[in-house]
Parts: C-alpha cells; structure tokens; sequence
C-alpha cells in the first residue's frame, strides 16, 4: 500500500515539475516571473517600490501634522478646563483640614 502512495506522488510530483516548466519557460510564465521578481525586490528594499519617496515623505508629513494639531487641540481643551474649574481652596480650610487630619492621626495611635 506504501509503495503505491510512493510512486503516486512521484507521477503527480513529476506532472506538476513538467507544468511548471513548460509554463515558466514561456512568454506568459516569464512575465509573472519577473513580476514576482519586482514586488519580492519592493518588499526587500521596505516596500518604497510601492509608491515614490516623495509620496512616502509627504505622507509622513501629513500624518505628523494631523498628530501634532490633535494633540494641540487637546491640550488646549485641557487647559481650558483647568481655568473654568470651579472649585476654590480657602487657605485657613487648607491649615485646619492639615491640622484636623494630624489630630486624628494622634488619637488612633493611642
């Protein structure tokens, strides 16, 4: 049973290497060999085969300015809601809360 599995896979194998040959070997074949040739050669060299430096660049830029302006953008928002906080702290609320809290912490040691 072995030996019939064995030499099954020697005829498919050597069909298949015999359709492959014939296929690569002609003009059709050739051009999707050098096809391969030039994305496998754009992903080696980073994938810049894929668009220009310029465009890579300009993306670039584009993507840093549109960051640069969210965090901007946020950061004002923020600083904007620091300045309408409504909350206000008393100094002598300050002194008797830091007073009151070193009572207390006295009372539980003992």
């Amino acid at each position: 049973m072995k030996n019939h599995q064995f030499l099954l896979g020697i005829v498919l194998g050597s069909a298949a290497g015999y359709a492959a040959s014939k296929y690569l070997t002609s003009e059709s074949g050739q051009a999707v060999l050098e096809n391969i040739k030039t994305i496998r050669g754009d992903f080696n060299n980073g994938g810049v085969g894929f668009a220009g430096n310029n465009d890579l660049v300009n993306n670039f830029t584009e993507k840093t300015d549109a960051l640069k302006d969210q965090m901007l953008a946020t950061a004002d928002k923020i600083r904007e809601d620091e300045d309408s906080s409504d909350i206000v702290f008393d100094e002598g609320d300050l002194e008797t809360n830091s007073t009151k809290s070193k009572t207390d912490d006295n009372d539980s040691d003992e």
